[in-house]
This record gives C-alpha cells, structure tokens and sequence, in this order.
C-alpha cells in the first residue's frame, strides 16, 4: 500500500489490530498526531486485552489498566472513530455519531464494523499490533 493511502506506511498514522477471539478481526489506524502522549502509552503496552462492555447503541469500549491524562480532548466523534476515556482508560468504538463526554482521539476502524456491532457480553478485546 502506497503511503497516504489510507496513512499505511506514515510515521504519524499506524495501522494496528482489533482481535475478538474466536469471532474474527478488524483493522484500525491510530492517528499519532491527534493525542502523541496517549498514543505512545497505547503503543508502549501493545497488546492490550479487556473485556467488552456497551454504551447503549452509541458505543463499545474495553478498559485497558492505563492511567492517562486529558490530550486534546474532544466531545463529537463519528461512526467508526476511536476515543480514549481517561476516567476509567477505556478504549471507546463509537457505533454511531455521538457528542458526550469529552476523551482522548485516537483514529478509526478502517475496516468493517460489522464485527464490532456482533460483540456481546462477555467477549474480550484484544489491541495489538496486526498479524502478518
């Protein structure tokens, strides 16, 4: 993939994995230059795991055990965007466009939600870096 592309081959947009055991994976891109500090946090404790919890229809999240600050901090987000909640470091997936409490940017899913609309109660998530 050329870089530019989809931010494939940039030093400030990584692409990184998003595994359900036993039901599949989707790719996202971590966008560096939209939160540095929490994403360098992200990327120094790659993989990590957490059980799925949901935010009515409006989003997914897992909690990750890392203790980050506010960066940047926004309210809106769209389908398929990524947020960090620093009051309790969860990983956010928003399902649908969304205005609420302020989190950390990180990037978006960049391929099918599909997966993540499937998720039920008690599956896990694991971020880590994509399998060759």
């Amino acid at each position: 993939m050329q870089p530019g592309t989809s931010g494939a081959g940039s030093v400030s947009r990584l692409e990184l994995q998003i595994e359900i055991p036993g039901k599949g994976a989707i790719l996202c891109e971590l966008v560096r230059h939209l939160a540095p500090t929490t994403s360098r946090s992200i990327l120094n404790n790659l993989p990590i795991q957490g059980r799925v919890h949901s935010f009515g229809d409006r989003f997914v999240y897992f909690e990750t055990g890392l203790v980050i600050g506010s960066e940047k901090q926004r309210s809106q987000f769209i389908r398929g965007e990524m947020g960090l909640l620093v009051s309790n470091g969860s990983i956010c997936i928003f399902l649908k466009d969304s205005r609420g409490q302020p989190m950390n940017p990180l990037g978006r899913i960049t391929g099918s939600l599909e997966l993540v609309e499937s998720i039920r109660p008690g599956d896990t998530m694991v971020l880590k870096k994509p399998t060759a």
